[in-house]
């Protein structure tokens, strides 16, 4: 469980640290995610047993932070996206085979799973304040 829970604090981290840079630095979405994924896989390997698959998480999330402004506009936002994209990685690695292709997916399963949520509570306020 400890592997879990270390996965997702770091994952946020990173989500953090991504939207921080797109938001504050001329650096474009790509140059935010490539800094994030070389940093991740460089440090972290070494620093933990399971340093490979924090590694990983860590790249799947800076895809992640790729997303438009639109849909991903605040730190809140980031965070939810990143503690999911966490829990994709970790839970889907039997799943979701490759590296690539499972990061991309995993990312991109994380923010419509959010956005979707959002939208969902949403539709229940609007619902809610119609009737009002």
């Amino acid at each position: 469980m400890g592997t879990v829970a270390l996965n997702f604090l770091i994952a946020l981290v990173w989500g953090a640290a991504g939207f921080w840079l797109r938001q504050n630095t001329k650096l474009s979405v790509v140059e935010v995610s490539a800094l994030l994924a070389l940093t991740a896989g460089l440090v972290l390997p070494p620093l933990f047993t399971e340093g490979a698959l924090f590694a990983l998480t860590c790249t799947a999330v800076s895809y992640a932070a790729m997303c438009s402004g639109e849909r991903c506009c605040s730190y809140k936002d980031m965070l939810t996206i990143s503690g999911v994209c966490s829990l994709v990685i970790y839970f889907g690695q039997s799943v979701l085979t490759g590296i690539g292709g499972r990061l991309g997916t995993s990312a991109a399963i994380s923010v419509l799973l959010c956005l979707l949520v959002r939208n969902v509570l949403n539709l229940d306020k609007a619902q809610k304040a119609a009737k009002s």
